[in-house]
Order: C-alpha cells, then sequence, then structure tokens
C-alpha cells in the first residue's frame, strides 16, 4: 500500500468513504510535508465523531461501538503485560487494585451490540463466531497444549523466545479476531443508541483512567523500566482519547 492510501486509511471509516480518494490525492501532491498534518487531522476526527459523515445509517454509533471493543481489548493485553502487579490488578479476589474493571465493564455492557433472538439470526451467529474464531481458538489450544505436556521444561534461550514470541502473538490475534466478530455482528445487530454509547464513552474512559493512576503508582513504588513506562502512558492515551470522544458525542446530544 502506497503512503497516500495508507495515510487515508488512517481515518475514520465515514471520512474515508467520502473523501478518501480526495485526502489520499492531496498527500501525494504535497509529498511528506503533508504528513504531519494529514496524522494530526485524522486523530483529531477520531476524536470528534460529531463530524464524522453517515453514508449509512447508524455508521457512527456502528464505529464507536467496535472502537470500544478495541480500547477494551488492547487495555487487556496492556494490563496482561504488567502482570505480576499489586497494585494493577483484574482479580476478583483483590477489589481494591480491580476497581478500575468495573467502569470497563458497565461501559461494554452499555456499548455491546445486541443481535435479534430470532432462530435464524442465531444461526447466522452461530457460524459466523465459528468462521471467524476457529483459528485462535485451535491456536490457544495448541499453546495450553503446549504448556501443560511438560515437554518443554527447561528450553534454550532461542526456544524460549520463540515461545513468548508465540504467546503474544497468540493474544494479539485473538484479540484482532475478537474486534473482527464484534464488527462483523454489529452489521445486522441492534446498536446502542446515541445516549449509551456517550455513557460508556465516558465509563470506560474514567475505568481506564483509573488504571493509568494505578499503573503510575506502581511506577513511583518500584524501579520504573521502559515498559512500564510504555503501558502507563498507553493507558492514559486511551483513556483521554475515550473521554474526550464521549465529550464530543454528548455535546452533540444535547444540541
Amino acid at each position: 500500500m502506497k503512503a497516500p492510501d495508507l495515510m487515508a486509511g488512517l481515518y475514520p471509516p465515514a471520512v474515508r468513504e467520502r473523501w478518501g480518494g480526495e485526502i489520499s490525492h492531496q498527500v501525494a501532491e504535497s509529498g511528506i510535508r503533508s504528513w504531519p498534518d494529514t496524522l494530526t487531522e485524522a486523530a483529531r476526527l477520531w476524536l470528534h465523531p460529531s463530524d464524522w459523515p453517515e453514508t449509512l445509517a447508524g455508521q457512527t454509533r456502528r464505529v464507536l461501538a467496535v472502537a470500544l471493543f478495541a480500547i477494551t481489548t488492547v487495555t487487556a493485553l496492556l494490563v496482561r503485560a504488567t502482570e505480576p502487579s499489586a497494585i494493577l490488578t483484574a482479580d476478583v479476589r483483590h477489589p481494591v487494585t480491580s476497581l478500575w474493571l468495573a467502569p470497563i465493564l458497565l461501559g461494554i455492557g452499555l456499548s455491546t451490540p445486541l443481535p435479534s433472538l430470532r432462530l435464524a439470526t442465531l444461526r447466522r451467529l452461530i457460524t459466523l463466531v465459528i468462521r471467524t474464531l476457529t483459528v485462535p481458538a485451535l491456536a490457544v489450544l495448541a499453546m495450553y497444549l503446549t504448556a501443560r505436556s511438560g515437554l518443554i521444561e527447561h528450553p534454550s534461550r532461542t526456544a524460549h523466545a520463540a515461545l513468548i514470541a508465540y504467546y503474544w502473538a497468540t493474544l494479539g490475534f485473538t484479540a484482532l479476531r475478537l474486534c473482527t466478530l464484534i464488527a462483523r455482528v454489529a452489521r445486522t445487530a441492534a446498536m446502542p443508541s446515541t445516549r449509551r454509547l456517550c455513557a460508556a464513552l465516558l465509563l470506560i474512559g474514567a475505568g481506564l483512567a483509573l488504571a493509568a493512576g494505578q499503573s503510575l503508582l506502581a511506577l513511583v513504588q518500584a524501579a520504573p523500566h521502559a515498559g512500564s513506562v510504555a503501558v502507563t502512558l498507553t493507558l492514559a492515551i486511551l483513556a483521554a482519547a475515550t473521554i474526550s470522544a464521549g465529550h464530543d458525542l454528548g455535546a452533540t446530544k444535547s444540541r
């Protein structure tokens, strides 16, 4: 993919569909000098869903619902990367340090697309789940069986690195396929209202902000390293972006 097309692909879907060709053409004409402004404008539009055109009814709500699920999966991977941690956890046995999960789970509940309960729709949903998640399920099963088999109790340095790479690749691939599933389900499911999506954005943003604060506290109490700093910054950026989009959507709703 050429750089201008890649730049245009960073914009929200509705913007790409309506003006993607023009954006790509302008970037191609202006060259590398236009890249910073193009990236900045793409980021600004993601934070202002009220500025998105709607080429299809309910498109903005569908994109936001999928985006929220994607943010949640990224958060899950980030928290997994911080383990073990005594300050930022996701465990019912540690309710205080897992409190950040409460608003996020509530936000997910508010933003989840709801498929019809008709038998034909449920059959299509089951088929869609099988087609989308079979490969990642097999990858997770292979990882589990390898870990439980005892065949690699003392791996070499190279084998250990390969196992770690496979572990994170499997988690990342599974997260990607889950997002794909939500995007496919959202095409025909009943989407949450704008009011519910606004509340979901603010709740998930609040949970992310709390997680970022707990992660920052862990940095203060222990010797920080590049990985933990990156996780904290990413959580903070996701929190700020989600809350900003929620405020923008709320302002649009109140007009």
